[in-house]
């Protein structure tokens, strides 16, 4: 597996360095509308070639050559596209800012669109199509849809043209040294090439040193653990694959990073003020339809559990019938009107949560937040779902442009557990190009009149 794992980023690696040339190639042909000279080529191969280097050295700290590249084919448009914006600011910086030579810089503006367009189609179509196609045995120790989720990616990688796959039930393990004899006989005859194991497991614990000597000793088996595995194929993590140390190890009560926490805010001030000014007229036509529909209250403030667990009061426009301005919960007289059901549908109900974003009560990015009801029966009934209100809760976030089954007007533990998935991966994750991520996929989501 090691050796297939070098391949593939010797591979990537050669990919990415010819993706640079062509890119470098076609952009000449387009500035001069004729097939570049040698001079011409020559004289821009040596700036570029900094680029090359630079951007090749971003895309292994991004993580486009690490041991997942290979399994997750659905997060890499996402992670190149991520790691193309940083290069595009390096590469502003290096030709704009530094006396390189090259003139005019309508040539560095035109490499950066097609040398995208031909990383995400190398990365996404011609890699696959020419990686090397061959069968690997692989081993999944672990229980419960998780366990089942990866092995369901692992039969279908494109990557590999058989992934052999055997599960094995860690619930049903008595005996954790004949396990591991019989463990050991298995990858042998087997030629077992790949394990993920469920670490979290009191049984696979007590095989971790069969594992060592598995993953270290005969160097074709890689070792891979479920969570982590889990996380980087579908981009969310389940609770029943963490634990207090995970938690404590992996998410912080404060952001990592003092900056975005600054910029996160800065941009929901300005954020809020700016989508202000159309409200000016937005708002009076929204107040004029709600008072000509029945003549009822126009707004309606509801009360949420906030972060740290704090009670805040959301305003939405009225959107249903037979509720007054102090109404925070629903019950069966209260019913959608058609005009509810169009303000709803376009988010708009929503936006005078711009006062509650300048308040500082809740951030456009985050956890959606809970009624406080419902957020007590779920912290009882859940474990780990009181983390999800260690930030800010927002207007949108990576579980409502991911997971749209959710609860709706009642309590939904098993919906709950899926959607808090999606929160802890948020919670870990959160950063700028995520918040961005979220952002125009909301955006995508109000156009299109989906979501939740």
């Amino acid at each position: 597996m090691q050796e297939f794992e070098s391949r593939t980023s010797g591979l990537l690696f050669s990919g990415d360095m010819v993706a640079f040339i062509g890119s470098l190639l076609v952009t000449l042909l387009i500035r001069y509308q004729e097939i570049p000279t040698t001079d011409i080529v020559a004289q821009h191969l040596g700036p570029f070639s900094m680029l090359f280097v630079l951007w090749a050295a971003i895309f292994l700290i991004a993580g486009l050559y690490d041991q997942y590249v290979s399994f997750d084919r659905r997060g890499i448009p996402r992670l190149v596209l991520k790691t193309q914006f940083v290069n595009m600011l390096l590469a502003g910086v290096l030709f704009f800012v530094l006396p390189l030579g090259i003139t005019p810089k309508t040539n560095l503006v035109i490499y950066l669109f097609v040398s995208t367009l031909f990383i995400v189609v190398w990365r996404l179509y011609l890699y696959p199509a020419i990686a090397a196609k061959r069968s690997i045995q692989a081993l999944v120790l672990g229980s419960g849809p998780e366990a089942a989720g990866v092995m369901r990616v692992l039969e279908r990688n494109p990557y590999f043209k058989q992934v052999e796959v055997q599960q094995i039930d860690t619930q049903t393990w008595a005996d954790a040294a004949v396990i591991g004899k019989e463990l050991r006989t298995y990858v042998s005859t087997h030629d077992v090439e790949m394990i993920v194991a469920d670490m979290n497991t009191e049984t696979a614990r007590k095989l971790a040193s069969v594992f060592f000597e598995l993953a270290f000793t005969d160097r074709s088996v890689r070792f891979f653990s479920l969570p982590e595995f889990y996380e980087q194929l579908h981009h969310r993590i389940p609770p029943s694959l963490v634990g207090e140390s995970w938690i404590l190890e992996k998410i912080s009560v404060r952001s990592p990073h003092y900056a975005y926490s600054f910029l996160k805010r800065l941009s929901d001030i300005c954020g809020a003020l700016v989508l202000m000014v159309p409200n000016i007229i937005i708002f009076p036509l929204v107040i004029a339809a709600i008072k000509l529909q029945d003549g009822g209250p126009i707004f309606y403030r509801s009360e949420r559990v906030g972060q740290f667990n704090k009670p805040i009061h959301i305003l939405k426009f009225r959107t249903m019938s037979g509720m007054d301005s102090g109404t925070a919960t629903l019950d069966s007289t209260h019913v959608v009107t058609r005009l509810g059901m169009f303000l709803r549908k376009t988010r708009i109900d929503e936006l005078p949560q711009l006062w509650n974003i300048l308040r500082g009560d809740i951030s456009f990015i985050g956890p959606r937040p809970e009624m406080p009801g419902r957020a007590q029966v779920y912290m009882e009934k859940i474990p780990y779902y009181n983390m999800r209100h260690l930030i800010k809760p927002g207007l949108s976030g990576w579980a409502q442009i991911n997971h749209f089954d959710v609860p709706r007007n009642e309590v939904d533990v098993e919906k709950t557990i899926d959607k808090l998935s999606f929160d802890l991966y948020y919670l870990r994750h959160r950063s700028f190009f995520l918040d961005m991520e979220i952002i125009l996929k909301t955006v995508n989501a109000v156009l299109s009149r989906t979501g939740t």
